[in-house]
């Protein structure tokens, strides 16, 4: 049941909303204490304290740090890596495969756009409009839930004529359950077509991901719902280090551009027992290894990347892999016959596939051997029976462990 106070807070939104947008803007370059959007921060702040439950905050504050940091705060020891719209440089953005590829590599979490179809159901898309990346046209919230999926997901480039098309847009429940199964959380960037965020909260709080989640919103209901979730305030340079300090009292993670940090501002936030996890994308796709290691160097404790393999692996936090042979087969169910072996590169903890990877199968003490590269689901085609019994390996790289097999076939 929704108390008194909770009901108030909902019935005051309207008036809210112009001050929380604090929470996501701010553009100059005052640093001063009467700077008026410092005020504008600590009125939205005020609205969100009492719906905030978070752990005591154990850290001792050290304001001197704030102006100069001497050497750089550490950062967490576990590298904080979330997925922006999942493994997009490996399969379409926002859809569940994308996703899959993503936790593969076992990152903590996936970065989904959350936007809400004319019937109030929770899809994953960027874009106000299905215009650029479906076969579709029009507003996302003027579509309902069953026309948004069926729509084709993959039709746009690279991906469009390739094995990823068709694809669906992925459904927010696919997700979290996707994340509640290898035990990760999901990156929630509440778009404007979402009308019910408690709705949404309190969605996923039935999959048990609250802790393990977080929300790039300052939409109270979020915090009426679920007091525990955890908002993202998305940082600008003019926030002096106390009003960081401040505002880590109700947002528990620190994102935006790497440029907008200093060594100062994330020793601000940690002592607010916030973690800071900015973009390593917006200097473009092969900076993101440099603009991640900068990051660190400045004691961030992750980042968000377009990239989580090169990620994953510049953090040397590779994951462990294995090698699976399926026997394919074609026809119905009940006339079904055997058609050639695949062999399947998946994470050893969570079955989840690795494109793009070499595998190697060699017979007859190497005299005969051949590499095939995986594709959709981790898998590649065996090009005919003669391969089994033979070795079947992978080198590894740096995101990923190296593993060893033979061709012995299992029925799918």
């Amino acid at each position: 049941m929704t108390s008194p106070t909770a009901r108030r807070t909902v019935r005051s939104l309207a008036a809210v909303a112009a001050i929380t947008a604090a929470l996501v803007a701010g553009n100059a370059t005052a640093h001063a204490e009467d700077d008026p959007r410092v005020e504008q921060v600590r009125q939205a702040i005020a609205v969100l304290k009492p719906l905030v439950k978070q752990p005591v905050c154990d850290e001792v504050p050290e304001p001197g740090r704030w102006v100069d940091a001497g050497t750089p705060d550490k950062g967490s020891a576990n590298v904080l890596i979330s997925a922006h719209r999942g493994a997009n440089t490996l399969a379409p953005e926002n859809t569940l495969k994308s996703y899959e590829y993503a936790f593969a590599y076992g990152v903590d979490m996936v970065e989904v756009d959350v936007q809400q179809t004319k019937d109030g159901r929770f899809v994953a898309l960027h874009d106000s409009t299905v215009d650029r990346t479906t076969n579709g046209t029009g507003n996302i919230a003027d579509l309902t839930y069953g026309e948004v999926r069926a729509l084709n997901a993959a039709d746009y480039e690279p991906w469009k004529g390739g094995e990823y098309e068709p694809a669906q847009i992925a459904s927010l429940d696919e997700i979290l359950a996707l994340a509640k199964r290898v035990g990760r959380g999901v990156e929630l960037d509440v778009k404007g077509s979402v009308t019910e965020e408690g709705k949404l909260a309190e969605l996923v709080g039935e999959y048990g991901l609250i802790e393990e989640s977080i929300w790039n919103s300052g939409d109270p209901r979020i915090l009426v719902a679920e007091p525990g979730a955890r908002i993202i305030y998305n940082r600008d340079s003019w926030e002096p280090g106390f009003l960081i300090y401040e505002i880590g009292q109700v947002a528990k993670v620190f994102g935006s551009t790497l440029a907008e940090y200093t060594p100062e501002s994330i020793a601000a936030a940690h002592d607010a027992c916030a973690v800071v996890m900015p973009h390593a994308y917006d200097a473009g796709a092969d900076q993101e290894v440099a603009q991640f290691q900068l990051a660190r160097s400045m004691g961030a404790d992750g980042v968000q990347t377009n990239q989580p393999d090169l990620i994953v692996a510049a953090a040397g936090e590779a994951v462990d892999s294995k090698l699976v042979v399926h026997r394919q087969q074609k026809g119905h169910d009940d006339h079904k016959e055997a058609h050639g072996d695949s062999v399947c590169l998946v994470n050893a903890e969570n079955g989840l596939g690795f494109p793009g990877k070499t595998v190697h199968l060699a017979k007859g003490k190497g005299k005969k051997s051949i590499d095939l590269t995986t594709g959709y689901d981790g898998c590649a085609t065996v090009p005919d029976v003669n391969w089994r019994g033979s070795s079947v390996s992978f080198a590894g790289d740096g995101a990923v462990h190296a593993s060893s097999g033979r061709l012995v076939p299992s029925n799918r």
